[in-house]
């Protein structure tokens, strides 16, 4: 995106670059050839503040061309204005070998001065003064002159903003000149959609550029870089210059509750968002809302699903009266928006009253895994004395309407009516108002009226019977009404809100609104000018307004979060908008620390769960020990000392798991039996690749267990995606079942779908478990797929060995990686070129392509050697990453053997981990612009 100075000048500026800015004013300079010429303010200008003149005849020449000798004097004289002195061997010591002491004296000084300082560098050691100067030689030497004046770096600055040109001509030189015109196009001096760059520069131009040279303020007005809280009423404050200040505010912060603030360092004023965090979750205030609730206050966000239902709730709440003893069912919890409140509606018919209530609340955790100080209280609660009424009434869908009450409604008397503005009865509409029920949902795509469907943007009027809450408190019939707009969109497009980092390969979108289905295509992660591949989306199931989105490549550093091209995000009324954030993501060096060891059972069998503060991942080599005892219903007891292969939680980046059927083996696996000892982990890393502390963990448990040991019942135990040792383009995928299989049935492809390819054939695995396991060869031909290929794999039909027992069926999703290398395209690399004298090219730059996006994580990866010297500037990569192009310190000069290497240990591979193997390539230049790969010329 091009980002204008214009609009960056505010936070980019603070002091001229001179002392006295040159201010377009009437000029007592007169020229005659000037009158209505585009560049005549700026010209009149630079006239009057003596930095240039016209000519002794009146006229100042606009349209004629400037020699490189006019504009070494130019800037020459110009600096030694600014203080810069003429080196004093000028005369003795040439700087370009195409003057020599005999040289006009003027040009001679000016000539030495441009070079020592860098503003001129000359083309093979000339300075070839009688040329005409090009628009992007012109670029350049006022780029490097105002380098000088400013000690700034016009060139790092542009690039630290972000800022991509869209001249179109760019690439009709060379890089470095491309570097300094976008500069020039960054400072908005550059009108129009193309530069020119190989025209002559007229006087008029340079002027132009000149003046508008001179009016750009240089010195950047710090920022906050970072910002801690270390207490209540102090921050220690980072600006970007890297020095640290505390600062002490006038009123401390409130816990856990993020909050704008402002202060001043050196009288500089800055604004920033701080939460003082405080470790401890606990419960701040419990009330009574009305005779059907009670609302509970954290001091922090926590961990809970938006709704929970009644055995979630009775889990972590419990109510019991005091003056009138006895416990208190609960039906549901909802959590608030920002987590922090929850309201529970009570089950029954008897309300809370008046009085004392002993509230106990525990089990409840942050996203972090901080646990809640347990709350064990006794609030006085209050009378309910107003009835239910409508709280608001929203569009949930384009045909849909929700109606949510400011407490539960336990009765209702008489029926809602639907009717229009003129009191037609609309009919057919769904949706039941329940019992104890704090919101209802009415449809509205069936609904007509005399038959004839609405139309979009009918306007309805919802009346209701008369509603009863807990306490009795009633609202008469049809006196509680509302009114909604049908089949039009609610006119608020969705935005996104935050971005919230959840590990080291995702982070959560959380959205103004609920949107319809996010896609993996509907996503751009550009991190440091590269595209990360995107490959899950997936609706968080504790917020419907978040996604949880995991790219195929570590997040770390800034990084630009968008829809792609093209795409938009929906709301569920239909409003469309586009989304774009710039988020630094943060690199977790924190070890995981191990929390707590469950036995959980899914799909009806027994696991051993390890649950670790943070996420965490599971290396193949991974293993977990267990030593202790057991004791078994019939007071047999023994020791054991056994071990298996955990795996990551699918459901929880924070969690392992281990079947125990696995884990005790077919010797020790008891049902009934108590069991007791030490865990060993190892193999277990942070996403970071940090090693989680190897401390054993004391755990007992007790084994209920499972369906999938009874002998009658087989079952699929995994299916994986594992490495070809073929030239297919994805790898196979290897089943792994419960008990042994009959061999028959279980490699019979018929007895294999899987979605989007074809089953080849169906085997043993080689050295795999006994009897149990089976590998599918694919035949894929979806060519297009870079990153990674998404599929359905259904099994059917295959039985166990030795009995007529068939394996339960089995259909789950699963994701293919591709396994093909990045390589070279068109087996050649290209080298730009320049005319210089005789007929002769120098080599400017030098590219090639790849098949596919690359990456990697070091600077330089390519090494040009000449005359044993690297000659290698910078390695920069086109948007799509398939483009290497290497910018040179030095031109190839004529006959220079070149020899392009990937440096020695430098890793390059495409986002599925494969790696680019670039072969050494050697030739000796000969003005051409193409050279074959991988040739030892």
């Amino acid at each position: 995106m091009k980002k204008s100075y214009k609009k960056m000048l505010a936070s980019t500026a603070a002091v001229a670059v001179v002392a006295s800015a040159i201010v377009p004013v009437a000029s007592a300079a007169s020229f005659k050839d000037l009158n209505g010429h585009m560049y005549q303010n700026e010209i009149l200008a630079l006239v009057d503040a003596g930095v240039i003149n016209g000519y002794p005849d009146g006229t100042f020449l606009p349209n004629n061309s400037l020699t490189r000798s006019d504009v070494v004097k130019l800037l020459g004289k110009y600096l030694v204005s600014l203080g810069h002195e003429v080196p004093a061997d000028y005369k003795t010591k040439m700087r370009f070998t195409d003057l020599t002491a005999k040289s006009q004296d003027e040009l001679l000084q000016y000539a030495a001065l441009v070079k020592d300082v860098g503003v001129f560098q000359g083309s093979a050691g000339q300075l070839m003064h009688r040329d005409e100067m090009r628009r992007d030689q012109m670029a350049t030497v006022l780029v490097r002159a105002f380098n000088v004046i400013n000690d700034f770096d016009y060139a790092a600055h542009v690039k630290e903003q972000g800022f991509t040109s869209t001249i179109s001509d760019l690439n009709r030189t060379t890089v470095e000149h491309q570097t300094n015109i976008a500069v020039l196009d960054y400072y908005d001096m550059v009108k129009g959609a193309s530069f020119n760059p190989k025209d002559m520069t007229k006087r008029g131009q340079f002027a132009y550029f000149l003046y508008h040279m001179l009016q750009i303020e240089t010195k950047p007005v710090l920022t906050v870089k970072k910002i801690e809280v270390t207490a209540a009423d102090k921050l220690s404050v980072t600006l970007s210059d890297d020095k640290t200040y505390t600062v002490t505010l006038p009123t401390p912060l409130v816990e856990n509750v993020e909050t704008d603030v402002k202060f001043k360092i050196d009288e500089v004023e800055y604004a920033a968002k701080v939460k003082y965090e405080v470790p401890d979750l606990k419960v701040t205030a419990v009330t009574n809302p009305n005779g059907g609730q009670v609302k509970i206050d954290f001091n922090q966000p926590v961990a809970l699903a938006n709704v929970l239902n009644e055995a979630d709730i009775n889990k972590i709440v419990k109510v019991a009266g005091i003056a009138t003893p006895g416990k208190i069912d609960l039906l549901k919890g909802e959590l608030s928006a920002d987590k922090k409140s929850l309201t529970v509606t009570i089950k029954g018919v008897k309300p809370l009253t008046e009085g004392r209530y002993n509230v106990v609340v525990d089990g409840v955790k942050t996203e972090k895994g901080l646990t809640l100080i347990k709350y064990d209280e006794v609030p006085t609660f209050t009378a309910d004395k107003v009835a239910p009424a409508i709280a608001s009434a929203e569009n949930a869908g384009a045909t849909r309407v929700k109606v949510k009450f400011t407490e539960p409604v336990t009765n209702t008397t008489g029926t809602t009516q639907f009717t229009l503005a003129n009191g037609s009865v609309i009919s057919n509409v769904t949706g039941t108002l329940e019992r104890n029920a704090t919101e209802v949902t009415y449809d509205f795509t069936k609904a007509t009226v005399n038959g004839v469907a609405l139309s979009p943007g009918t306007s309805v009027n919802i009346t209701f019977g008369a509603l009863v809450d807990i306490s009795n408190n009633v609202a008469p019939a049809n006196t509680v009404k509302t009114t909604a707009t049908i089949g039009v969109r609610d006119g608020v497009a969705p935005t996104l809100l935050n971005i919230e980092q959840v590990g080291a390969r995702k982070f959560k979108l959380i959205f103004s609104e609920e949107i319809r289905d996010l896609t993996r295509t509907d996503i751009s992660v550009v991190q440091n000018s590269q595209t990360l591949g995107v490959i899950g989306v997936e609706k968080d199931k504790k917020n419907p307004v978040a996604y949880i989105i995991e790219t195929a490549q570590e997040l770390n550093g800034y990084a630009t979060v968008a829809n792609a091209s093209g795409r938009y995000i929906t709301d569920l009324s239909g409003e469309s908008n586009t989304f774009y954030m710039y988020y630094n993501f943060v690199r977790d060096t924190t070890v995981p620390s191990y929390v707590s060891t469950t036995v959980v059972k899914d799909n009806n069998e027994e696991y051993l769960e390890i649950l670790f503060d943070r996420n965490i991942n599971v290396l193949p080599n991974a293993n977990i020990a267990f030593n202790g005892w057991y004791a078994q219903a019939n007071n047999q007891q023994g020791q054991l000392n056994v071990s298996a292969i955990p795996k990551k939680v699918a459901t929880n980046d924070k969690a392992l798991r281990v079947k125990l059927r696995d884990l005790l083996g077919v010797g020790y696996d008891f049902v009934g039996a108590k069991y007791a000892g030490q865990i060993h982990l190892s193999g277990v890393v942070s996403e970071y690749n940090l090693p989680v502390a190897t401390t054993p963990q004391q755990i007992q448990f007790d084994r209920s267990g499972d369906l999938g040991s009874i002998a009658d019942r087989v079952i699929v135990e995994r299916v994986e995606s594992v490495p070809s040792n073929e030239n297919n383009r994805y790898q196979n995928i290897r089943v792994t079942y419960s008990h042994p299989i009959d061999f028959a049935s279980a490699t019979n492809n018929q007895n294999y779908i899987v979605d989007g390819t074809q089953v080849i054939s169906a085997l043993p695995t080689q050295g795999g478990i006994a009897n149990r396991q089976v590998d599918l060869r694919l035949s894929v031909n979806d060519t297009t797929q870079l990153n990674e290929f998404f599929t359905t794999v259904t099994i059917n039909n295959v039985y166990a060995a030795g009995r007529n027992v068939m394996v339960d069926a089995y259909s789950a999703p699963l994701r293919l990686r591709e396994n093909n290398k990045p390589y070279v395209v068109g087996n050649n690399v290209a080298v730009s070129t320049e005319d210089i004298a005789n007929g002769l090219k120098v080599g400017k730059t030098i590219s090639f392509t790849v098949s596919e996006p690359i990456q990697t994580t070091i600077p330089n990866p390519f090494s040009v050697m000449v005359n044993n010297v690297d000659i290698v500037q910078q390695v920069s990569y086109s948007g799509d990453n398939r483009v290497v192009n290497i910018s040179l310190k030095n031109d190839i000069q004529q006959n220079d053997v070149v020899t392009i290497a990937l440096k020695q240990n430098v890793i390059i591979t495409d986002a599925a981990g494969n790696v680019f193997n670039f072969n050494t390539t050697k030739f000796s230049f000969n003005g051409s612009q193409s050279y074959t790969y991988g040739v030892l010329q």
